[in-house]
């Protein structure tokens, strides 16, 4: 079966888009679709079903998708050997700042125990931005933030969304309340202000940072509550719940994406390694 279709296949279950996944593998929509019911046609099954504007995979497709990537990785291993000579640079990581402390640690290690001698570069990006560089080939592979129920990459875990207030500066008690929140186009902006208006409680919106440090530097100050995810939060900080008059937040998916032009280490192979390793070491209290 023609290689080109099974990674444009597993570049939609990655992507969970057809415009994203025709735009990593660089055609155009139109040509996109055709790929793909080329492809239905070749393994005589529906691959794809429609949900409103949503485009899934069917059951068929989600088992494909797994006989798809290890066929792919062997060839991905048969091209990383006829590449070693690229093996001696570092490869290029990038992760939210939300999981920088607890989550992307635990990555690194993992691939520490595959390859001992490799070396890294960290970017520190939102999901957005992150999704961009993987596409353009900046980045080998991406922790990101996704839908609880989303497909794209390799799930990691699931992140509870908490409120953070600060124990000492009590901000949570004032009236109105002061948010200081993700930029616009993350989740938990649009969480937090739809269920503080449910709520029917009076706030003002004192920030917005695509950093989560910058958010949690402003809540230790006492200059507002934040909504973020919960491995971004220490042990210095409140979290708030029912108790303190804030409903709970819903979770996102954290996954690790791939880049198709990656590190000849950065297969398939190493990402499955890495999904057991974070579920083994990561205690998800969620």
């Amino acid at each position: 079966m023609d290689s080109d279709l099974l990674r444009s296949f597993v570049a939609f279950a990655e992507c969970g888009s057809f415009n994203r996944a025709a735009d990593r593998i660089g055609r155009t929509p139109s040509a996109f679709s055709m790929q793909m019911k080329r492809l239905e046609d070749l393994v005589g099954n529906k691959l794809f079903e429609r949900e409103g504007r949503n485009v899934l995979l069917t059951s068929d497709g989600i088992t494909f998708v797994g006989y798809a990537r290890r066929i792919l990785s062997l060839q991905d291993e048969a091209i990383g050997i006829l590449r070693s000579k690229d093996i001696a640079r570092p490869i290029r990581i990038g992760c939210p700042d939300d999981y920088m402390q607890n989550i992307l640690p635990i990555v690194l290690r993992a691939i520490k125990e595959r390859h001992p001698d490799i070396e890294f570069f960290i970017s520190v990006n939102p999901t957005i931005l992150l999704q961009r560089m993987l596409d353009q080939g900046e980045l080998d592979l991406a922790v990101i933030s996704r839908s609880e129920k989303g497909e794209e990459g390799y799930f990691l875990r699931r992140e509870p969304g908490v409120w953070v207030s600060s124990p000492i500066h009590k901000q949570h008690l004032s009236n109105p309340l002061s948010l200081v929140l993700p930029a616009s186009d993350c989740k938990f902006y649009a969480w937090a202000i739809d269920s503080i208006s449910k709520a029917d409680r009076p706030f003002t919106l004192f920030a917005t940072s695509r950093q989560a440090a910058s958010l949690l530097h402003l809540v230790r100050d006492g200059l507002g509550v934040a909504a973020l995810a919960k491995a971004s939060v220490t042990d210095e900080f409140l979290i708030l719940d029912h108790g303190d008059g804030f409903a709970p937040l819903p979770a996102v998916g954290v996954a690790l994406m791939l880049s198709d032009a990656s590190h000849p280490l950065v297969d398939r192979q190493l990402a499955a390694h890495i999904q057991n390793y974070v579920s083994t070491n990561i205690i998800d209290d969620a």
